[in-house]
């Protein structure tokens, strides 16, 4: 008697538990919003894929600590939801179709690089569910009329356009152009706006050159740009082609007197990768680290930068700064929207004017932000933005780099 006693009495404290315990947990975890994510952790891109996602985490980690997003009254946590995407772009849109259709994410936070980013959005255009994208910058993204993608990078053929402003300042100015360009879609956009642009400010273009994405032998290219004397080289690629370039115009000593890139000189590990050899070399950027402005999930950039630092024990750019504020405006606009509706917040997002540590956050028509580029040049080992309102001057012309110790 006394052992069935008990266990009608384990019983009832189990129902007594379940009842004051187990609907409240249910309810807990149903107070979450989560972002999905396909982004490369392996593969050519994952280098550029970290930077995104430490500043992801950053940002949910701290939207959540100062209490969530807001809703109807009550407090939501966020939440992401990643998948590798391995740098391929079919992977990459399988992956967002297995985030909505089985995971089912509220909304979703882009990948890194155009060509991966247009199939993807076009998958949560299909599904009518937002996405904000930091990593895509390409014209094809957003000339499609598809109103389920935001983007927080300037248009790519617009990438250079403070660099060529740039030049004509400088004494004395440069009068010729070798511009190469990697065959994907960012890398073709930068390259034709940068052509139009060149020519209107009467730039002569000496070499016009495209070469295979991910290729790593420069060593055809470069002797085309020793041939033609070009005096200054712009090179629209991604960070590991941007190494191999300039590994190999020292050792063949390709020297001209101003060398500028898309992706690479930003980032810490460009800088540490090449060492010394990676001074002089200008780069383009939406954000840099000397910027200041008010913020939105923390007070100013500064104070971004700083606890960035802090956490990751690297300087953040201008991917990091992006991702960052990406979150940012994704709980802003389901706090304008009070729901968690796909197209209430994908509304509230088209009209979203928000200060964040990366700056003024608004959205063109077409979802594409609002805003330019600086030039940044490696000085001393540490980038500086050089123009415009630089806080140091650029170095130029280019150190030959067999007069260098």
């Amino acid at each position: 008697m006394k052992n069935v006693w008990l266990r009608n009495l384990v019983a009832l404290l189990a129902v007594a538990l379940f009842g004051a315990v187990g609907p409240q947990t249910a309810a807990a975890q149903a107070k979450t919003i989560k972002l999905g994510c396909a982004i490369s952790f392996t593969g050519a891109k994952s280098r550029s894929g970290k930077l995104y996602r430490d500043a992801y985490n950053m940002a949910v980690k701290q939207v959540n600590d100062d209490g969530g997003v807001k809703v109807g009254g009550e407090a939501y946590q966020l939440k992401i939801v990643y998948y590798d995407d391995k740098s391929n772009p079919g992977e990459s849109s399988k992956l967002i179709e297995k985030l909505l259709a089985e995971d089912k994410v509220n909304f979703l936070l882009g990948p890194y690089s155009s060509g991966i980013t247009i199939p993807d959005s076009l998958v949560a255009r299909r599904y009518r569910v937002p996405m904000i994208e930091g990593g895509g910058a390409s014209g094809k993204i957003f000339s499609h009329g598809n109103k389920y993608v935001f983007g927080t990078l300037p248009p790519a053929g617009q990438y250079f356009k403070s660099t060529l402003e740039m030049t004509q300042t400088l004494k004395p100015a440069p009068k010729t152009l070798a511009l190469l360009y990697a065959d994907d879609k960012f890398d073709v956009s930068v390259a034709e706006g940068t052509k139009k642009l060149a020519a209107g400010m009467g730039l002569k273009i000496v070499l016009f050159e495209k070469y295979a994405e991910h290729t790593s032998d420069f060593n055809s290219i470069l002797t085309k740009i020793k041939a033609a004397n070009a005096e200054m080289v712009l090179v629209a690629g991604h960070t590991e082609e941007s190494l191999n370039f300039t590994q190999q115009a020292k050792e063949l000593n390709v020297s001209p007197k101003l060398i500028g890139m898309t992706v690479g000189p930003s980032e810490a590990d460009f800088r540490k990768s090449l060492g010394a050899d990676a001074n002089y070399i200008f780069g383009v950027a939406s954000w840099s680290p000397q910027m200041n402005f008010p913020g939105f999930l923390l007070p100013d950039t500064q104070e971004f930068v700083k606890k960035f630092k802090a956490k990751f024990n690297y300087d953040p750019d201008y991917h990091n700064a992006s991702a960052f504020a990406n979150v940012a405006v994704f709980k802003d606009a389901i706090e304008r929207a009070g729901s968690l509706d796909a197209a209430a917040v994908r509304n509230a997002i088209a009209k979203t004017d928000l200060k964040t540590i990366y700056g003024r956050v608004r959205f063109a028509k077409n979802g594409q932000m609002k805003g330019a580029s600086v030039v940044l040049q490696i000085q001393g080992g540490e980038v500086y933005q050089v123009f415009p309102d630089g806080v140091r001057p650029p170095i130029y012309p280019f150190p030959a780099w067999k007069s260098r110790r």
